[in-house]
């Protein structure tokens, strides 16, 4: 660990701390940690209680993958606990460093699966995964940076980077809380979890209602942090 902070250290500190300012960007980045959990945890859950992932079968490169790793038993649990893990880390602020780096791990792990296997254009959807899950690593950094650099007190962090942070409303809370159920019972239900026929466009539709109420909002708080900023 160095004793001294450098200019990339700086420049880090200093545009992540600006991003975490930014309306927009806070709840754009917490729509990624929702969708990172959405995804993953229904997923991990599969491999946690060792149940097959996909159903295609020994014909294919793909699926004599996925058979070899179900067949491992242990390992495959293993790999759907740390998915579930990460999923649970990523929508708490105080772990969203490490989970961050857990989902950059297994992102990337993905990505060259993906590539070695011949997925397709499934490995454009996993680079950009692994690009979101840098990006929370970008927006953790004043936790990460920690790991290379020596700590800065919390007072001096304050008076060199920040200003006012962004925070929801009451409402914006409930919406983000209603969309996320929504979303996790979807994906639950895109790998295996039974509930009644029709469930999953109710599902979509509540989840699409929210989404456009959480722009709503975030544009009206933008509005008014406008209005009010100082000319």
């Amino acid at each position: 660990m160095t004793n001294n902070t450098t200019p990339a250290d700086t420049f880090l500190l200093y545009y992540s701390e600006k991003a975490r300012q930014n309306t927009w960007l806070y709840r754009g980045t917490l729509g990624l940690r929702f969708l990172l959990s959405m995804a993953f945890i229904p997923t991990g859950l599969v491999k946690l209680l060792g149940l097959p992932f996909s159903n295609l079968g020994s014909t294919s490169p793909i699926g004599m993958f996925f058979d070899m790793l179900l067949s491992t038993g242990v390992y495959w649990q293993f790999l759907g606990g740390i998915q579930i893990l990460a999923g649970v880390l990523v929508m708490l602020n105080r772990t969203l460093a490490i989970g961050s780096i857990f989902f950059t791990g297994i992102m990337l792990n993905i990505l060259f699966i993906t590539i070695g296997l011949g997925f397709g254009n499934t490995a454009y959807l996993a680079f950009m995964m692994v690009l979101g899950c840098l990006w929370l690593c970008f927006w953790e950094w004043g936790k990460l940076r920690t790991l290379f650099f020596e700590q800065i007190s919390v007072v001096s962090q304050t008076a060199q980077f920040r200003s006012k942070s962004v925070e929801l409303t009451a409402a914006e809370k409930i919406v983000y809380g209603i969309g996320y159920g929504c979303g996790l019972l979807f994906f639950g239900m895109t790998r295996g979890l039974q509930l009644p026929l029709g469930t999953e466009i109710l599902l979509l539709g509540v989840g699409f209602f929210c989404l456009i109420l959480a722009f709503i909002y975030g544009f009206r708080v933008n509005r008014r942090d406008q209005n009010h900023s100082p000319t």
